[in-house]
C-alpha cells in the first residue's frame, strides 16, 4: 500500500476521483473534467490499471432487484489446512457474493444472498455439508447503513 501511495501523484489522485465520481462518462468527458488531454488521461489510465492500482471491471447489481431479498454474513470454522479447499467449495456457490480469510473466532467471513429465510436455510445447509467446514455462524444483514461503492477510499490518501 505505501509503495504504491508513493507512485502516484496529484494527477493520478484527480483521474481516480473523476472514475469514482462519474464512472460512466465518456472518457473524453473525464479527462476535460480533470483539465488533460483525452490521450493524457488514457495513458495514466493504463498506468493505473498496471500499477494494480485500479482493479476490476465488474457491474455491482442490486441483489433484492433481482429478487435476493435476504442477506446475511457467515463466519466459518475451519482447519487453517483447508483454507483452499474451502475457498473453492464457497467460489463454486453463485449465493456466495464474497468472502475473506480473517482473524478471530471465525477463519472464513462471508456475504450470501437467498430469495428468502427459506433460502437463506439451504444455503447455510449447503455450506455446513462442505467436508472442511467445521461450524458456521450467521447474521442477517438488516440493512446497509455505508455501501461499498460509497466508501471514499481515495480520502485514505489523505491521512
Amino acid at each position: 500500500m505505501r509503495e504504491s501511495r508513493q507512485l502516484i501523484d496529484d494527477l493520478d489522485r484527480r483521474i481516480l476521483r473523476a472514475l469514482r465520481d462519474r464512472p460512466r462518462a465518456p472518457m473524453s468527458e473525464q479527462a476535460a473534467d480533470v483539465g488533460v488531454s483525452r490521450a493524457t488521461f488514457k495513458t495514466r489510465l493504463d498506468r493505473l490499471w498496471d500499477l494494480g492500482i485500479i482493479i476490476g471491471r465488474e457491474t455491482q447489481l442490486d441483489l433484492a432487484s433481482l429478487g435476493f431479498e435476504v442477506q446475511a454474513w457467515v463466519e466459518i470454522n475451519v482447519q487453517q489446512s483447508d483454507l483452499a479447499d474451502v475457498a473453492a467449495y464457497l467460489d463454486a456457490m453463485p449465493q456466495v457474493i464474497e468472502a475473506f480469510a480473517s482473524t478471530g473466532q471465525g477463519d472464513v467471513q462471508c456475504r450470501v444472498a437467498a430469495r428468502d429465510t427459506l433460502h437463506l436455510q439451504e444455503v447455510l445447509l449447503h455450506i455446513s455439508r462442505c467436508p472442511q467446514v467445521l461450524s458456521t455462524e450467521s447474521a442477517v444483514i438488516l440493512s446497509s447503513l455505508v455501501s461499498h461503492r460509497k466508501v471514499q477510499a481515495l480520502d485514505l490518501l489523505d491521512l
